[in-house]
């Protein structure tokens, strides 16, 4: 499967960091299994060499170089904002100290590759040619839109069931948990209950949920069609010295880009 994988990908000169991020983080897309329901999705640790996470945790920017996600939509009772965001892949790096600025790019430039979209892509290629209307041996050919996020939960922080929508193709969150961390503060995914259920209010059931793990990753293919919806949320986030962070990596369909600010996460 990789070497069909990288038959397809042109060779570029970048640092080795990026390169070593890729080779890595590629290989384990390979070696982890791939569930089919509720949706196809995928979670494994090991996402990054653990020297490589050990610096990911050491250069997390300070809280005041996030920006608020939307203020209007996730705010305490204080007003202060329970979801922040640095988009990596959108002008936003110049908010990060100086001295990471190429530790981040070139990070960056990893979890944009074109190897690294084609691994998910084709491990989960079924539900992805759903997603794009194509064949599922053609799912690597298609180009995405790759949008990276930093992001930082707080408490009060909830996301509602929702399947996120076009243009995204897949979603990919790669949690930065600190060892110590609570593990359930991972992404729940969850199936619509039968009709008379859901007259009574009950709608969703909560299926799984990732663990929110040190260098860990949930990944699942974004679709909204009646057979086939990736109910995914987030539990109320409790506890006034919890956070949150990940980076969240959006592949995005030529249909139009994700600036981080129109779609849920």
């Amino acid at each position: 499967m990789a070497s069909d994988i990288s038959m397809k990908t042109a060779t570029a000169e970048r640092a080795p960091l990026t390169q070593r991020v890729i080779d890595h983080f590629v290989a384990r897309i390979h070696a982890s299994p791939v569930e089919r329901e509720p949706f196809m999705n995928s979670y494994f640790t090991g996402v990054f060499p653990d020297d490589v996470y050990a610096e990911i945790r050491r250069r997390l920017p300070a809280r005041e170089r996030y920006l608020p996600l939307n203020l209007k939509r996730w705010k305490n009772a204080e007003g202060q904002s329970t979801r922040d965001k640095l988009c990596l892949s959108a002008g936003e790096i110049d908010r990060i100290a100086p001295e990471d600025r190429q530790f981040w790019s070139e990070l960056t430039d990893a979890l944009t590759s074109r190897e690294l979209q084609q691994a998910i892509y084709f491990s989960m290629r079924d539900d992805v040619s759903l997603r794009l209307g194509c064949a599922p041996d053609e799912v690597v050919d298609r180009e995405p839109f790759t949008n990276v996020l930093l992001v930082r939960d707080f408490a009060d922080y909830r996301l509602k069931p929702h399947p996120d929508g076009k243009p995204r193709v897949v979603t990919m969150m790669i949690y930065l948990a600190d060892e110590g961390s609570p593990t359930d503060l991972g992404t729940s995914l969850y199936r619509e209950r039968p009709l008379l259920d859901r007259l009574l209010g009950k709608r969703f059931e909560e299926v799984a949920r990732f663990p929110f793990l040190p260098n860990s990753v949930g990944t699942f293919v974004v679709n909204d069609r009646p057979d086939r919806r990736s109910w995914h949320g987030r539990e109320l986030i409790e506890g006034q010295t919890v956070v949150r962070d990940s980076i969240i990596v959006s592949f995005m369909s030529e249909e139009g880009h994700d600036n981080g600010m129109k779609h849920n996460y």
